[in-house]
């Protein structure tokens, strides 16, 4: 079974930071919550065997999700291919960055810098983005990470890491490769990367990180549930999706793909860009998500808007728009307690076009905006606002 999985090896518990509290936006002003280390060691490991011979069919199904290839080696084929023997003049600054293999390594040259420089892992799962990372430690010793200035998109293309265009102003020594982040910051990009990072203080070893996010990321209490169930307990101890209400269920999808209390108030609105990247924010703000509790599903059952009502996160989520537009339907109909229906368009129409469409924040990349909406009517409230959908 360990075999079959290699993703669910031997690993020690991590839990997930503390969910966010209770309130949204819209019911009132936030403080910013300070965004801290996702994960934290707990020194029983987990025999990785158990969640396959109880789990299998979601063990199979997530094989082949993305968040099982948020972290891979720079050796591993799959990059390899994308960047090796490739380079990229960027339009942005005028630099160009050749990458090649070499000593049974990924490296990268650059014009402007002395030396080529080790790629040690690549973010992302690739299907937004997969962008290479160096590790180096600082002058005390701690693990510190350069985020580099190039990345591979799904187009085939290099280009411009996304969020580091400022950069090209800065083009002289090492930010001309990217960004160098303190120790801090390197755990917290690594540990939304990766299912475990070892348990050494202050730094980060290569051999050491479990990669991919894997089964104990988002279900907790995991060692003891193990026990329980080898115990052959009637209380399993796990805690069930199911039973976090909708706003902790966003949150803690949020502890990655942010949380909107981790942003400024005057940060949320429809004309930042930056909340593209970030679902959850978007989803608090959705009346579909603030009104759920006032509808009222075929079955008599109040209806329930969280991340997981579209996408089962053990597996890729669906390309296909009428799997959404099914979704919607089941609040959005003429039925009693239902949500209204389209004023403009055909129920049999795609829904996400209009209300969640795909924005373009980059030449090589689109986000779905899941800040669903009459998006029409953000050009009445920001009149500076261009909506900028994705052909």
């Amino acid at each position: 079974m360990i075999q079959k999985y290699p993703f669910l090896i031997p690993l020690s518990i991590l839990l997930l930071a503390c969910l966010s509290g209770a309130g949204l936006f819209l019911y009132g002003s936030q403080q910013k919550t300070e965004f801290v280390p996702h994960v934290r060691s707990v020194h029983q490991p987990v025999p990785s065997r158990s969640c396959c011979e109880c789990h299998d069919k979601f063990c199979q199904q997530f094989e082949g999700a993305p968040h099982l290839r948020t972290l891979r080696k720079a050796t591993d084929p799959g990059v390899l291919e994308k960047f090796v023997d490739r380079e990229v003049t960027l339009k942005e600054n005028g630099h160009t960055y050749r990458f090649f293999k070499e000593d049974d390594a990924l490296w990268v040259d650059c014009d402007s810098y002395p030396a080529p420089v080790r790629i040690d892992w690549v973010f992302g799962s690739g299907m937004h983005a997969m962008t290479p990372v160096s590790l180096f430690p600082n002058e005390k010793g701690e693990s510190e990470l350069l985020q580099h200035i190039v990345s591979w998109y799904p187009s085939g293309k290099l280009g411009i890491t996304l969020g580091l265009q400022e950069l090209v102003h800065e083009q002289t020594g090492i930010n001309a490769l990217g960004e160098v982040s303190d120790h801090a910051k390197t755990q917290n990009c690594f540990g939304c990367h990766a299912a475990w990072l070892g348990d050494s203080p202050g730094k980060i070893k290569s051999d050491a990180i479990i990669p991919g996010v894997s089964c104990v990321r988002c279900h907790l209490n995991g060692e003891e549930h193990i026990k329980a169930v080898e115990r052959g307990d009637k209380d399993l101890k796990l805690t069930k999706w199911s039973s976090l209400t909708p706003l902790e269920s966003i949150n803690r999808c949020g502890e990655c793909h942010r949380r909107f209390d981790q942003l400024e108030a005057d940060e949320i609105h429809p004309a930042n860009d930056l909340l593209y990247r970030f679902a959850p924010v978007g989803m608090s703000q959705s009346p579909c998500f603030l009104k759920q509790t006032d509808v009222k599903l075929a079955d008599g059952k109040t209806a329930r808007f969280d991340c997981t009502t579209c996408h089962n996160p053990h597996q890729q989520a669906s390309r296909d728009p009428d799997y959404y537009r099914q979704i919607c339907l089941n609040c959005h109909s003429d039925l009693k307690d239902h949500a209204p229906v389209c004023s403009k368009e055909s129920m049999q129409s795609q829904c996400l076009q209009c209300h969640m469409p795909a924005v373009e924040v980059h030449d090589n990349l689109s986000f779905t905006d899941h800040w669903i909406r009459v998006r029409e009517r953000d050009k009445e409230r920001f009149p500076e606002f261009q909506m900028r959908q994705a052909k």
